[in-house]
């Protein structure tokens, strides 16, 4: 169940304080670095602290609840933004401004709605940081993940991040560590941009939104 789940998703988890990596419970480390290194890690296991502290309290929060929680969440450790111009393509630059700030609204509406409504309920899944490495000698780094939950194999996930403005934020996620999740979007709202115009994108992230309300 979880791995059709997470066809569908965005992800992103430790949390530094004064310099210390802190794990919260059903995140673990399985490699130690340098206090100085670990700034991308951390923005991943942000993500992922909140996505089990979401679970384990997703009855209570209910989906309006969960989308309080993680919108914040996922502004801080993604770089919206630059997922939302990569995903359109070439339409991005024949688009007006208004145009840029509806569609990467609607593309975070639909990210935070996606979270809440897949990472509703708790039962016993973790995450499992494995390794963080420099990505493609452009000042990427890739960390490696694993999700581990009942019932599936574990899923790789690889978290690709850049500085925007000091700050390392995911731009990218790779399922299985190959199946970028950033070329399936854009395969998808390039047919959809071919079909209509940036407001009919705009229609389709928000029913996306709206269906993972639904689910959730």
């Amino acid at each position: 169940m979880f791995r059709g789940l997470l066809m569908r998703l965005w992800l992103l988890g430790p949390l530094v304080m004064c310099g210390l990596v802190v794990s919260p419970k059903g995140v673990t480390f399985s490699s130690v670095m340098a206090a100085e290194d670990t700034a991308p890690t951390a923005t991943v296991e942000k993500l992922h602290g909140a996505l089990i502290d979401s679970m384990k309290k997703g009855k209570a929060l209910g989906f309006a609840g969960r989308v309080s929680k993680i919108d914040p969440i996922v502004a801080e450790t993604f770089d919206i933004a630059a997922m939302a111009r990569i995903s359109t393509g070439g339409a991005w630059a024949k688009m007006s401004d208004a145009e840029h700030a509806d569609i990467t609204k609607a593309f975070s509406d639909w990210t935070v709605a996606t979270y809440a409504g897949n990472f509703a309920e708790f039962d016993g899944e973790s995450f499992t940081t494995k390794s963080q490495s420099a990505d493609d000698g452009k000042g990427n780094i890739l960390v490696n993940t694993r999700l581990d939950a009942k019932g599936i194999p574990p899923v790789l996930l690889n978290y690709r991040l850049h500085k925007v403005n000091g700050t390392w934020k995911i731009f990218d996620i790779y399922l299985d560590g190959a199946i970028s999740q950033l070329a399936m979007r854009r395969a998808e709202f390039s047919a959809v941009l071919a079909r209509g115009n940036p407001a009919g994108l705009v229609q389709h992230m928000n029913k996306l939104a709206a269906d993972a309300k639904k689910d959730g």
